[in-house]
């Protein structure tokens, strides 16, 4: 039934209608289960209570802000519970990658000027940042002052003990708790940046921000892999967002994590939140483009209604999964055939919410149109791949889109972003505009690209915009190429990649709330008047003689000229 089934999102559906064996196989149908106990992890947008449906379906769950929740339900309950009318959506989790690939690009982003001509002292005083990471080595120097830790709080989502309130996972470390780690050596804290990535994102924000009080939240891991999920991120940006209401102070929160999964056009359920909590305090998000402008992972086809078209994609051997979205209007009526490298042709794939499963040549093809949802008008059709023994087949694919019915005819394909999948694939003639990751297309947060500030050119690994509705992404761009940046264990090392753009950007958002709010010049210099003053502030990078433009936005950061 569609008033049904248009509320589960079109992986779920396909996951919880394949076999474990197969789930187990994929690279993301299996994310949010556990085997343990037959229990799903997911991500709800809901009406009125959840108390009683918890108790009627025995299932666990966090209330997040607007309506939201992280429900932990067994399988044999999920469809039945979708049934209830206060039930609005629901979405499994999916996998999200960092994007990393004296502070270099400091002078160029105008922080060495400005301040004083206004009589100021900026340093991200009063101000809360909230760093949604891997974690910190909390003993670097980069983050004491005095003898003092620079960090609010640590909450590690991976140690078992000490949840903060209104949550179910991690372990909460308080400044007095880091204090006596870093004055004692009888005293330690378990919790650990193994990747470094936080580290260095935070390394960034307190050399431009150094009061800023940094609250450091380090994401649960996925099967003790170093991959996070996007209900751990949920519920991170949630407890930031109610710890900066707690503490009535103003908030930024810098995420250097994406994916690819969604239309890019802020209708997944992660860019819905954050849209919908954008306005519920003075809070700025501040969000990386990814880094896929060249990966080739993304095929845009533009259809008539009298001629076909294709797009071919590469699978290198040695891979045994790979999946794809196929994004489209609602109104557009279309026919979707796969072929593999051998000419074995599986299709037409045109049964809207029931499952299409082809067995061939050791491979198990499987594929489901999903209707409109309560939020996004779009389809979309997702094929996974899966080798039943070995390999999927290795060669040139290609899929075939077959015009029935044509108004918008604009078509997007996805696949997994190039951190994110094992697979070596990519299209042969990829478009590599429309590369931005997910939730960087959300229309309430910064979007930050990279550039090279040391040449002034853009950096070609950098996501590109615009999003599909043609919303001006990414919003500016900051220095990610040869970043100096602190490292667990002591010292510094070079980093490169939109990951380390963004912080630029977040640190700039604390010293310009800091002047706005704490200083009362402009109470309400936050959101969308934040990224406004940032936007005129931008400057123009040699070369590029359109702007807004897809690859640069509006400019590159220039803090002194985003001063109100």
């Amino acid at each position: 039934m569609p008033e049904i089934e248009s509320k589960l999102s079109t992986e779920l559906n396909l996951a919880l209608n394949s076999s474990f064996e197969q789930r187990s196989k994929s690279l993301d149908l299996n994310v949010g289960y556990n085997a343990e106990d037959n229990s799903w992890e997911l991500i709800i947008k809901y009406i009125g209570a959840l108390e009683k449906l918890s108790e009627k379906y025995n299932f666990t769950y966090v209330e997040l802000l607007e309506q939201f929740a992280i429900i932990v339900i067994r399988s044999e309950n999920i469809l039945e519970f979708i049934n209830e009318p206060e039930i609005v959506f629901v979405d499994k989790p999916q996998k999200i990658f960092d994007q990393q690939f004296l502070l270099t690009g400091y002078n160029e982003s105008c922080f060495n000027v400005g301040i004083e001509d206004k009589g100021n002292t900026l340093t991200g005083k009063g101000i809360l940042v909230a760093v949604i990471d891997s974690g910190i080595d909390y003993r670097h120097e980069i983050f004491i002052k005095d003898g003092k830790t620079k960090i609010y709080e640590i909450w590690d989502q991976n140690i078992a003990g000490l949840p903060p309130d209104g949550y179910n996972i991690g372990t909460i470390y308080s400044a007095d708790d880091i204090n006596n780690a870093i004055n004692s050596d009888e005293y330690n804290i378990n919790s650990i940046d193994s990747s470094g990535h936080g580290t260095s994102v935070a390394s960034i924000i307190t050399q431009i921000a150094p009061d800023a009080d940094l609250l450091i939240i380090k994401l649960a891991n996925y099967l003790g892999e170093n991959i996070s999920q996007t209900s751990s991120l949920i519920m991170a940006i949630d407890y930031a967002v109610k710890t900066a209401i707690k503490l009535t102070v103003p908030l930024v929160i810098n995420l250097s994590f994406g994916n690819n999964y969604g239309d890019h056009n802020s209708n997944s359920i992660i860019e819905n939140y954050l849209d919908s909590i954008s306005n519920i305090t003075k809070l700025s998000i501040i969000v990386g483009s990814g880094n896929e402008g060249v990966s080739g992972k993304h095929s845009q086809l533009m259809l008539g209604n009298t001629s076909w078209l294709k797009s071919q994609f590469i699978v290198g051997e040695f891979n045994t999964s790979l999946n794809l979205q196929i994004w489209r209007n609602y109104i557009d009526i279309i026919d979707i055939i796969l072929v593999t490298p051998d000419g074995t042709e599986v299709g037409p794939l045109n049964d809207y919410q029931n499952i299409m499963s082809f067995n061939i040549d050791d491979m198990t093809i499987s594929a489901i149109n999903g209707f409109p949802t309560p939020y996004n008008q779009n389809s979309e059709t997702y094929i996974s791949i899966i080798s039943n023994e070995t390999y999927i087949e290795a060669g040139t694919w290609e899929i075939r889109i077959l015009p029935k019915r044509i108004s918008s005819g604009r078509v997007d394909i996805w696949l997994p972003v190039e951190s994110g999948t094992e697979a070596i694939a990519r299209f042969l003639n990829p478009s590599e505009f429309t590369t931005l990751t997910i939730p960087s297309t959300a229309a309430s947060v910064v979007s930050v690209g990279a550039y090279d500030s040391k040449l002034l050119s853009y950096a070609s690994f950098s996501g590109r915009g615009y999003t599909v509705d043609s919303l001006i992404k990414p919003d500016l761009v900051a220095p990610g190429v040869d970043i100096n940046v602190a490292i667990p264990g002591g010292g510094y090392n070079v980093k490169s990649g939109t990951s380390f753009a963004t912080p630029f950007v977040s640190g700039a958002a604390t010293l310009i709330m800091e002047y706005g709010i704490i200083q009362g010049n402009d109470p309400f210099l936050f959101g969308e008047k934040l990224k406004s003053y940032l936007i005129r502030g931008a400057k123009v990078l040699p070369g590029i003689n359109r702007w807004p433009n897809e690859l640069a936005g509006w400019g590159a950061l220039c803090f002194e000229d985003s001063l109100p």
